[in-house]
């Protein structure tokens, strides 16, 4: 496997798992506790993340967001935690992402 390849693979599990807390925190905010796994997927699918139910259940375990997962449910935990922005619409600084990509690509390029 190639070093790109590694990079990219990891770089769509990090965002697979930041999928998988947002459609979780939303199952939390409205005291859903258990969620059928297959539908989750085809949610996260809907996203752009057509993913295996193997997978699904590593990123469900790590995004800490599920006090149990298998191949049927998912149960949520309690509570959202503390720290965690339920707002619907995030804002999103585009200039300053803009220009942290301008930064990467001009080191990269060095």
């Amino acid at each position: 496997m190639l070093i790109r390849d590694i990079i990219l693979s990891e770089g769509y599990y990090g965002e697979l798992i930041v999928a998988v807390q947002d459609l979780l925190s939303r199952y939390m905010a409205k005291n859903i506790k258990e969620i059928n796994t297959e539908k989750f997927k085809g949610l996260l699918a809907k996203q752009g993340f057509v993913t295996t139910t193997e997978e699904l259940i590593q990123a469900v375990d790590k995004s800490g967001f599920a006090s149990s997962v298998d191949s049927q449910k998912i149960v949520t935990k309690g509570e959202l935690p503390a720290d965690m922005n339920t707002d619907a619409e995030q804002t999103t600084d585009v200039s300053k992402i803009a220009g942290n990509q301008a930064m990467k690509d001009v080191k990269a390029d060095l």
